[in-house]
């Protein structure tokens, strides 16, 4: 895997990770309501530029010592940590739709 790739492939997962925690900000404002009809947020400004970049040298540090080692050791911990937040995505927007649904199913009908 060339340099850009693995780079590439870091914030693709990084971005992975701000659409898991967005969600799960979702549920959280659908099972625990802030007073006033407020809603929770999630900011992921510091995260996103600051560690695909950090991970991303570290693996290039790796490589200067052991050529294959760091792009290996960062992409494949990155890949399972892909796979682990598109698991996380999922079972999320389940649950936020079922809540959803359920609290549509709940509210009175005012369509008379």
């Amino acid at each position: 895997m060339t340099w850009w790739l693995l780079l590439i492939f870091i914030f693709f997962v990084w971005f992975l990770w701000a659409v898991a925690a967005a969600a799960q900000v979702g549920i959280e404002n659908v099972r625990h309501p802030l007073p006033g009809g407020q809603k929770r947020g999630v900011s992921i400004a510091p995260v996103i530029p600051i560690f695909p970049l950090a991970l991303w040298a570290v693996a290039m540090l790796i490589n200067r010592v052991v050529v294959p080692w760091g792009t290996l050791v960062v992409g494949s911990l990155h890949a399972v940590y892909a796979v682990i937040l598109v698991v996380s995505i999922v079972r999320d927007c389940w649950r936020l739709r079922s809540l959803v649904s359920a609290e549509q199913g709940a509210a009175p009908d005012r369509s008379r």
